[in-house]
């Protein structure tokens, strides 16, 4: 009913052992008036059906079906699997697991996770208030740092020095000159890289390219498809002559007698074949060279062609070819550069000291208005950081009260002293006074003391009928608690194959104690029964079991 198993069986493993190819469950059960019938199919993958009052209520998929069914028990599977369920393979997981998990299984059984879920709640909030106090706290020492490296040693405002002197004519006359002395500077260029033209151009015979009496460049495509039909000609005699040659008196194939003089005038034909290919291939190769040389020859003139047209449209022939002077041009020029640079001289001195003292009073004016923003923010931030700081220790406070060692601590001791109480009064019974049990509360741990007739023992150490009645006790005793305090309404029990390990006396003493109990309790046995309980059995009819 849970999709699940307490051994932790995996549901592929588990088919019908005599069918072998899946298994089938129906089952019929009653809860508050209301009739449900539950029908499983699982062979490679699971089919569940679940209908209540003969209609169906089963979800989209299986893993939906089965939390309806949970839902519908009340019971989930770790209650059922842990208190509800118990075998001598599996004892009482409360009892044997550490003392961490221990207290953590009773937090969810008693119904305290609210406790847990505050703590939670009041550390995560703690948390953010401490992350945004640190962001605070950084943001106030970031302007307390630049209010102190910031402090103003002077404020007074320095007044703009006047720039009387000009440098117009100047410039004017300036920029002429270079314009004149860059044209001259340009046009030698030019009259220098024309003469370079006009040596390469020398350079060039034209005379020997128009004496090239190639026309056009010619193909040699179809030669070379010749000479390639003339070298398969060659290999094909050689593989017939291969063949001749090994070929005896007899034919392989059809076991005749081969004609001597036939075979010679073969081998003699496919001979001349191979001279007259050979000599063809000789002569294409030659004519395939001599095209060769020709386009060769046909390039160069071309490129000699080209290069020389090239070089005659770059030639500039109105240019002269001797340098212009610019000597005097450069003198003027550089008398004009010295007055030109002594007046700007004292035109960056200026500008340099008025650039000082715009900078120093801005500085001025932008370190006031921040100072009087960051002591405004300043003093915000402080009224936030208080307000933060009271409420983060408010947090702490709950967050204390909250965790495992505070209210949640002070419940599980006050309820696990009644379980106690409640277990030991089983366990007299069940012992005949034999075995106490005793819870032991200490930070985040439960820890479960065992005494034999007053001396400790660790509970593994304990006898298979010895634990099945530590564990017998400790569970009715759970039961009764929960029934009354727990989100876990537990009225059922099933003890399989418990009694396998507990002598006559102890299977007494068991059946005295439920009958005393206003709970169900099944017992699970192979083959025992007693005189005083109700009885169900596993009926098994053509590999199909049911409950009688």
């Amino acid at each position: 009913m849970y999709n699940k198993n307490s051994k932790g069986i995996k549901k592929a493993d588990i088919p019908n052992r005599y069918v072998g190819k899946g298994y089938s469950i129906k089952l019929t059960f009653t809860k508050d008036k209301d009739t449900y019938v539950l029908s499983i199919d699982r062979k490679t993958s699971i089919k569940v059906n679940l209908e209540k009052n003969g209609k169906d209520i089963s979800s989209h998929t299986s893993t939906n079906t089965y939390k309806t069914i949970q839902e519908i028990i009340g019971v989930d599977f770790k209650t059922f699997s842990q208190l509800v369920y118990q075998n001598t393979n599996k004892s009482l997981q409360f009892l044997t697991a550490t003392d961490t998990n221990r207290k953590k299984f009773l937090i969810d059984l008693l119904h305290l996770e609210n406790y847990i879920e505050l703590f939670d709640l009041f550390k995560e909030e703690a948390r953010v208030i401490s992350l945004e106090l640190n962001g605070i706290q950084a943001k106030l020492d970031t302007i307390e740092k630049w209010l102190v490296d910031n402090k103003l040693s002077d404020t007074n405002i320095l007044p703009m020095l006047k720039l009387e002197i000009s440098t117009d004519e100047e410039e004017k006359e300036f920029r002429h000159l270079t314009k004149e002395i860059e044209n001259i500077s340009e046009k030698n260029k030019k009259i220098s890289k024309n003469n370079q033209l006009l040596i390469l151009l020398k350079q060039i015979d034209l005379q020997e390219a128009q004496n090239c009496k190639i026309t056009e460049k010619k193909s040699y495509d179809s030669l070379q498809s010749q000479k390639g039909t003339h070298s398969q000609v060659i290999a094909g005699s050689q593989r017939l002559l291969a063949k001749l040659e090994k070929l005896g008196d007899t034919c392989p194939t059809c076991e005749q007698k081969v004609d001597p003089d036939f075979t010679k005038a073969l081998i003699g034909l496919e001979k001349r074949k191979i001279s007259d290919s050979e000599k063809q291939i000789e002569q294409i190769s030659e004519s395939i060279e001599l095209i060769k040389d020709e386009n060769k020859e046909f390039e160069r003139s071309q490129n000699i062609e080209s290069d020389w047209k090239e070089l005659w449209q770059s030639i500039d022939r109105d240019m002269p070819t001797t340098p212009l002077d610019k000597q005097e041009l450069e003198s003027r020029l550089e008398n004009v550069r010295a007055d030109l640079f002594s007046r700007k001289e004292q035109l960056e001195s200026t500008a340099k000291e008025n650039e000082r003292r715009t900078k120093h009073n801005t500085r001025i004016q932008v370190i006031q208005e921040q100072t009087d923003a960051f002591i405004k923010e300043l003093d915000e931030f402080q009224g936030v950081l208080n307000k933060q700081e009271s409420l983060l220790s408010n947090l702490e406070i709950l967050k204390k009260a909250f965790s495992t060692n505070g209210l949640l601590a002070y419940k599980i001791e006050n309820l696990v002293k009644e379980l106690e109480e409640l277990a030991n009064t089983y366990l007299a019974e069940l012992s005949d006074g034999r075995f106490t049990l005793e819870f032991v509360v200490s930070n985040d741990k439960l820890n479960v003391q065992v005494e034999d007739d007053g001396k400790i023992v660790d509970i593994l150490a304990l006898s298979s009928g010895e634990l099945a009645r530590v564990n017998t006790a400790t569970l009715i005793a759970i039961r009764k608690l929960m029934s009354s305090i727990s989100k876990s309404k537990l009225n059922i029990l099933f003890l399989d194959e418990v009694i396998a390990v507990l002598d006559d006396a102890g299977r007494e003493k068991l059946v005295e104690v439920l009958l005393n109990e206003d709970l169900n309790t099944y017992i699970v046995s192979h083959g025992w029964t007693h005189p005083l309980l109700d009885k169900k059995e596993v009926i098994k009819q053509e590999n199909i079991s049911r409950l009688e």
